[in-house]
């Protein structure tokens, strides 16, 4: 098992090269790669993954199919943190009795699960990766994904940046993650592909969050369902709800003296988003973002 720690970002196409011209000033490069990734996601047609928080997906990457599954993990505003556990397989469908047998739900029929697997959707894309070795020795992946999602008859644009620790110290991806907010167009990408599928597949509304809550999580939860709804929908209501989580967010980094800096902003653009719907794209947005998971990550 290893515990995967990334940070996502949307990343147009058209600031590919200027990252790549980036990279030497990132870290020493190890390693770069370039490869088609093919991926199939799978689950019972109750959704029996989806319901226990875990995703199964085989990937076929030069000519070697291996698969996954990822267990229920946390988020820490931008930051994903996700058990997962790697098996190679000799075709698309997984095999079940190939994990270990700790990981699934007490009482569990895994052989009636595998002959419940059906595919939902695929998520194929072109990867160019890049592994950085920082200054204190850890070493961070840089993946750019450009492909799309396939759910049936429909399908959604893939072009985003992950940024995944290997190895050594987490808080090296939110510095990285500063340096390139500087310099390239991103914005916090907020959904798995997994989800963005799931979502695909079932062509539901995304539903508006119904308060802002009173923690910092729940407040930036409720800032990234409001923004995501409102890529979808377009509607000034998601611009609203977005507009009171940071109001909420603001009131609460109030009270943590290091993140007074943060509480000023937030405010701020709580009363921006509701002239602007561009604030989502605007880079002291997504540095305010960042600023809070690197908080949240580190006082979980």
């Amino acid at each position: 098992m290893s515990t995967e720690l990334e940070l996502k970002y949307l990343l147009p196409a058209t600031g590919l090269g200027s990252l790549v011209q980036l990279i030497p000033q990132l870290g020493e490069l190890q390693h770069s790669e370039h490869n088609a990734l093919l991926n199939a996601y799978f689950d019972t047609a109750d959704n029996w993954f989806r319901r226990h928080d875990m995703g199964l997906r085989s990937r076929l990457k030069q000519g070697r199919y291996e698969q996954t599954i990822k267990l229920a993990g946390s988020q820490h505003g931008a930051m994903q943190m996700r058990p997962e556990y790697n098996v190679p397989c000799q075709g698309v469908v997984p095999k079940l009795d190939a994990f270990p047998a700790e990981i699934w739900p007490t009482q569990t029929d895994v052989p009636q699960l595998q002959q419940q697997l059906t595919e939902l959707f695929r998520t194929d894309f072109v990867r160019q990766s890049w592994l950085l070795r920082c200054a204190d020795g850890s070493e961070v992946e840089l993946a750019y994904d450009q492909g799309e999602i396939r759910a049936g008859s429909h399908s959604e644009a893939i072009a985003e940046l992950e940024l995944e620790l290997i190895s050594g110290n987490a808080l090296q991806l939110f510095a990285l993650a500063k340096t390139l907010l500087q310099q390239l167009p991103l914005r916090t990408g907020w959904q798995s592909k997994a989800a963005r599928g799931y979502g695909l597949r079932a062509q539901q509304t995304l539903a508006l969050p119904q308060h802002s809550g009173n923690t910092v999580l729940a407040q930036i939860s409720a800032l990234q369902q409001a923004e995501a709804c409102y890529g979808k929908t377009q509607q000034a209501t998601a611009l609203n709800m977005a507009s009171q989580a940071l109001a909420a967010l603001a009131s609460s980094l109030s009270q943590q003296t290091q993140l007074q800096h943060c509480s000023t902003e937030a405010a701020a653009l709580a009363n921006a988003v509701l002239q602007d719907d561009k604030v989502f794209g605007w880079r002291r947005y997504n540095e305010l973002l960042l600023a809070v998971s690197e908080y949240l990550y580190q006082s979980a």
